[in-house]
């Protein structure tokens, strides 16, 4: 994810995805997804997780997109009422 970034958004959305898997699996998932955003680049053998990431990973990262444009804009702003 991005350095210094403490934070991210989960979905609602992803509740029936979670539900439809095992309770291991949707545990699985979770740490799979705590341990992208802290960009340890996890793998998984796993097709459920695998398959079920993949959907959470592109809304990650364009919420990035997103945090990154937002926080340019503040600092450009920043610096102008300075």
């Amino acid at each position: 994810m991005a350095e210094n970034k403490k934070s991210f958004v989960l979905y609602t959305d992803y509740t029936e995805l979670c539900n439809s898997l095992s309770d291991a699996n949707a545990g699985q998932l979770i740490k799979h997804i705590f341990n992208y955003v802290n960009d340890t680049n996890p793998t998984t053998d796993n097709e459920a997780i695998s398959s079920a990431f993949i959907l959470i990973k592109m809304q990650l990262k364009r919420d990035l997109v997103k945090w990154k444009e937002t926080r340019g804009k503040r600092s450009e702003a920043g610096k102008i009422s300075a």
